[in-house]
């Protein structure tokens, strides 16, 4: 029988004759999972070739005789209860039961779901199973379908048959099982199945990938599982259109702290997969996530993985405060439960892998130092290229081999202490104050790689260097730098003598700034060293290890952008060998690979998601911080939405103040400047107050004729706190409601020490 098998011995030949059910069983067996057996029949099943299942079939059981349509029990539709199901059906009526079952898709209810969910295929297979008569049976949701935290595995049961439960007809007896705390709140009769329960819905969660429906029954003292499908309200991500958002998906925090200042605009669909390799690559998924293309870090993630460590809830916000900023009174981070071993055997397969770089350490460190010209010379070659074949080969032998060695050169070159970015400010603060640490942190790294855009106009100026010498320095910084469809500065050079002109009229001296704030940063050594002899030794040691650093996380960032440059131009390549251009960047990068082997299948849902991409190019700014469930749509209708922050199913009133973080001390009194984004920033005058959502690199041109800096979204580690210390510029970050509550004209009074904005008419 080519067309009908067992869940056992099913081969993917017969995967595309049955629906989700019928695959979902097959996947289910295949795992070891207690599934009674059965049978699934393809689309394309003859008359003789169910007689002949017939005839295999036990007089000594009863069976079930389910439907499993195309679209039944997959990831955009369940089915619930929308076709016949027909149980304890004796080996004699087996062929009548599938007649019947096949006839229900005539019912009116079946066209009506059908119609509304966009349907055309009415097409059904059929599961033939064996039936256990069960003493209980239920639903198990692997995630909270309301507020899609993963925390807590809900169940529904009743006595008897499932089907009840299933079809809406009762509503059974529930149950709830915190993961975390591993504790049942539930009737005792089900307590003692609630281990294997639960250990069996963490395995088939683990093995789909989402949030599950589980149906279940236990049968003579044994558990069943009988079906599993993904709880399609609980979607992420519709992968054919590219419509996005994590929210859907659980139970997180997501912050635009330090993200935001990287991915100003929505990401295409591109980077967006770039991005999900590099999850899936540290095994730490959804930790960049998206609602409709805008980038958001997921908190809950970084401080789950903490938990599992063994580390408080507390505790574990707390190491990443920096980074994300103060929470509203009231709004806690949800944990959920992570896979620390699958994290740890991943780690140990980063750190030990056997396809690592096999260069030397001086050829790493060499590599490190010579990475620009490497990438711009591999861009040169990428340009040449004129046929699939020829990139396919570049790929394979030359690009991927030459990331791993670059990405192998940059961790080896600049180490992976990143602790004293977060710490040293706190520890300094602790001892003397955030007056002294504040100038000591402020003005002791140096140049870093984000100034150079600005710095280095001023060398052109002064004939120090040429023109071409700053494109291979800086022509691949840029405002929206880490999106791949962003064109860099070098692909057009003459944007850079308007540049130059503009810095050489203002009459800037940005090297006078700096050595104003290394003079800064001496006198409150000194002052140290006074006030604290014991700790002389122990601040210069903390002093140099925060330097590092600082280098360390701009020299990532540098490096990371070229070697993006570099992916952008050979994306670029494949455009313009298959005649689609910038449509490159809506496919994913699975399907570009597979696009120059021949595979033109995957151009198909181009339109579809250029639709969607520029629809969220459309939506405003979502809030800063976002916790639980968010609805764009739903929030844009409300007239009182807040812009700082939204907690899904929650009151919460956030400070009409206006208060951030102080980024760089100083306190300055001018007028407010509103800019909603870096295409405004021409409107920026001499000696006024910018105020923005947030900054990146784009923006450090425009920093020396501000008076001061104020932005919504940021933390102390921020861009534009960085930045501003570096040259002086006091600066109040992450107010959450800046852009909100200032008008351009207005006056205020931008303490860069406390953190606060005053507005004095």
């Amino acid at each position: 029988m080519t067309n009908i098998c067992s869940f056992n011995e099913a081969t993917d030949s017969i995967l595309n004759q049955i629906g989700g059910k019928g695959a979902s069983l097959i996947k289910l067996t295949k795992l070891g999972l207690p599934v009674p057996e059965g049978y699934v029949i393809g689309i394309k099943a003859s008359s003789d070739e169910i007689d002949t299942l017939i005839a295999k079939l036990s007089d000594k059981y009863t069976y079930a005789v389910r439907s499993s349509a195309i679209n039944e029990d997959g990831e955009t539709a369940s089915f619930a209860g929308q076709f016949e199901t027909i149980t304890d059906v004796k080996k004699r009526d087996v062929y009548k039961a599938i007649n019947d079952v096949c006839n229900s898709v005539n019912a009116s209810r079946v066209a009506q779901y059908f119609d509304n969910m966009g349907f055309a295929d009415n097409t059904i297979g059929i599961v033939v199973q064996r039936y256990v008569k069960p003493e209980y049976a239920g639903v198990i949701f692997t995630s909270d379908v309301i507020t899609g935290s993963s925390r807590y595995i809900v169940g529904n049961y009743v006595e008897g048959e499932g089907e009840q439960l299933v079809s809406g007809s009762s509503n059974g007896r529930q149950w709830l099982y915190d993961v975390l705390a591993r504790k049942y709140t539930g009737n005792e009769e089900l307590r003692k199945y609630i281990k294997k329960l639960v250990r069996y819905s963490l395995i088939i969660k683990e093995n789909y990938g989402c949030p599950m429906d589980i149906e279940w029954a236990i049968s003579d003292g044994k558990v069943f599982i009988l079906q599993a499908r993904p709880i399609t309200t609980l979607k992420r991500v519709d992968d054919r259109t590219f419509d996005i958002n994590g929210t859907k998906s659980g139970e997180y925090l997501l912050t635009k702290t330090n993200v935001g200042e990287i991915f100003m605009k929505p990401v295409s669909p591109m980077t967006y997969s770039a991005l999900e390799k590099i999850n899936e690559f540290l095994e730490l998924p959804c930790a960049l996530d998206f609602i409709k293309g805008q980038a958001y870090m997921n908190i809950s993630v970084i401080c789950s993985m903490q938990v599992a460590l063994g580390v408080s809830e507390e505790m574990a916000f707390s190491n990443v405060r920096d980074l994300v900023g103060n929470l509203p009174e009231g709004m806690k981070v949800p944990v959920f439960p992570f896979d620390k071993k699958k994290f740890l055997k991943n780690l140990r397969k980063i750190l030990f892998s056997n396809n690592k770089s096999t260069l030397s350490k001086k050829q790493k460190s060499e590599m490190v130092r010579d990475l620009s010209l490497i990438c711009q010379r591999m861009i040169e070659h990428i340009r040449t290229i004129k046929t699939n074949e020829d990139l396919n080969s570049y790929w394979n032998e030359k690009l991927i081999p030459s990331l791993m060695d670059g990405l192998s050169s940059i961790l080896a070159e600049c180490g992976t202490q990143m602790v004293p970015l977060f710490s040293t400010r706190n520890k300094i603060t602790k001892i003397a104050g955030e007056d002294i640490a504040n100038r000591l942190c402020g003005g002791s790294v140096g140049v870093l790689e984000s100034m150079k855009p600005l710095l280095l106009l001023e060398d052109i100026v002064q004939g120090k260097i040429t023109a071409d010498d700053y494109m291979k320095i800086c022509g691949h910084r840029c405002v929206n730098e880490m999106e791949l469809s962003e064109p860099r500065p070098y692909e057009n050079p003459d944007n850079l003598e308007k540049l130059v002109k503009e810095h050489s009229d203002s009459g800037l001296n940005m090297y006078a700034m700096l050595k104003k704030q290394e003079e800064e940063y001496k006198v409150a050594l000194h002052e140290f060293e006074e006030l604290y002899p014991s700790k002389k030794n122990w601040i210069y040691k903390e002093i140099n290890r925060f330097i590092g650093a600082n280098k360390f996380r701009e020299e990532i960032r540098g490096k990371g952008v070229w070697i993006f440059s570099v992916l952008r131009e050979f994306l670029l390549g494949i455009g313009r060998v298959n005649n689609i251009c910038d449509d490159v960047f809506l496919l994913y990068i699975d399907e570009a690979l597979d696009l120059i082997k021949g595979n033109t299948e995957v151009l198909r849902y181009i339109d579809l998601r250029r639709d969607n991409y520029e629809k969220n190019k459309l939506y405003p700014a979502f809030p800063g911080l976002v916790c639980g469930r968010f609805d764009p749509d739903l929030w844009i209708e409300d007239e009182n939405r807040r812009l700082d922050f939204y907690c899904f199913g929650s009151k919460l009133e956030g400070s009409e103040d206006i208060k951030g973080f102080p980024g760089a001390v100083g306190k300055v009194e001018g007028i407010a400047r509103v800019i909603p984004d870096i295409s405004h920033i021409d409107e920026l005058k001499p000696g006024e107050i910018l105020v923005t959502c947030a900054t990146n690199i784009g923006w450090t041109v425009a920093f020396p004729k501000a008076a001061a800096i104020v932005t919504d979204i940021g933390a102390p580690l921020s861009h534009a706190a960085i930045v501003a210390r570096e040259f002086g510029i006091p600066a109040v970050v992450g107010c959450g409601n800046a852009t909100t509550k200032i008008r351009t004209g207005q006056k205020l009074v931008v303490d860069g020490q406390r953190g606060t904005i005053i507005i004095k008419n």
